[in-house]
């Protein structure tokens, strides 16, 4: 009986490296975009706009910076279904 626990540890470090892998050919980047600005709304100071540039425009804006960890499963299925990708899309 005590060989049959590291195989069973071995066959399951197998297959959770073979799901990671798989998870990877998911084509999120897909639904990675960033649609041409074509408005900005009226400021009330330049403060103000680079204030919203520096804390906000990176998710709530089409002018997303998409960090490297957004092209790694399941991260990136958590940044564009859990947030970022419905946020942009609203605004």
């Amino acid at each position: 009986m005590p060989r049959t626990l590291p195989k069973v540890l071995m066959i399951s470090a197998v297959l959770l490296v073979a799901v990671v892998i798989g998870m990877q050919l998911v084509p999120v980047w897909l639904l990675k975009t960033n649609p041409p600005v074509t408005a900005e709304p009226k400021w009330d100071s330049e403060q103000t706009r680079a204030l919203a540039k520096r804390a906000c425009f990176d998710c709530h804006s089409n002018e997303t910076v998409w960090p490297w960890y957004s092209n790694v499963a399941p991260v990136s299925w958590l940044i564009i279904f859990g947030g970022v990708g419905e946020i942009a899309e609203v605004e």
